[in-house]
C-alpha cells in the first residue's frame, strides 16, 4: 500500500456518514424527436438533436421507441393461423449500419452492426445475463443447427409456440 494514499471504506460498510446530496441536475425531461425523413426502404433513419449549452443530453438514458408491423411479403396482413416468430435480438438486428455524429463529426461507425451486436451478446455475456437482462431486448438462443427450422413443430426452442416472445407476437397480431 502506498503511504500517500487515503484510507477508504467500502460503501456497504460505511454506515455512519451522511449520504451526499446531488446538486448538479436541477430538472430532467423527456423530449420526443422524430426522424428527419419519412420512412422507406431506401432512406436511413436520421435524427437531429439540437441542444444549446445549458442542457445536457444523457445518452445512457435515451430511448428509441419503435412500433413494428409485421406483414407478409405481398404486404397483406398475417391471418389467425399464421405462425410468426421474432428474430433473436430483433431491435439490434434491424440495423445494418450504425453511425453517430457530434457537431458534424463522426464519432462512432459500425458497419455490420446487426452481426456485431448479436455475436457480442452471444459470446461475451453470461447465461444469466442472456436469460434476464438481454431478454428485455428480445434476445433468445435458437437450438443448435435448428435455426432455419421455424415450423410450429420444430425442435428449435426459439420459434416454438412455447417461447414467450412467439406467444406475445402471435397474440398481438
Amino acid at each position: 500500500m502506498d503511504e500517500k494514499s487515503n484510507i477508504c471504506l467500502k460503501s456497504e460498510l460505511d454506515l455512519f456518514s451522511n449520504l451526499p446530496t446531488q446538486l448538479v441536475i436541477d430538472s430532467s425531461s423527456f423530449v420526443q424527436i422524430h426522424p428527419l425523413a419519412s420512412l422507406s426502404d431506401s432512406v436511413p433513419f436520421e435524427f437531429y438533436i439540437s441542444l444549446n449549452g445549458e442542457h445536457y443530453l444523457d445518452l445512457a438514458h435515451s430511448i428509441l421507441y419503435l412500433q413494428i408491423k409485421i406483414l407478409k411479403k405481398n404486404n397483406s396482413v398475417i391471418g389467425d393461423n399464421g405462425h410468426v416468430a421474432p428474430l433473436s435480438y430483433i431491435l439490434n438486428t434491424l440495423w445494418s449500419e450504425f453511425s453517430v455524429f457530434l457537431n458534424d463529426k463522426q464519432i462512432a461507425n459500425q458497419s455490420n452492426y446487426s452481426y456485431q451486436s448479436f455475436y457480442k451478446s452471444l459470446l461475451f455475456t453470461s447465461k444469466s445475463s442472456q436469460d434476464s437482462f438481454l431478454s428485455s431486448a428480445l434476445f433468445h438462443k435458437d437450438t443448435a443447427s435448428e435455426h432455419d427450422n421455424v415450423s410450429t413443430t420444430s425442435a428449435n426452442k426459439g420459434s416454438t409456440p412455447e417461447n414467450p416472445f412467439v406467444k406475445l407476437l402471435n397474440w398481438l397480431i
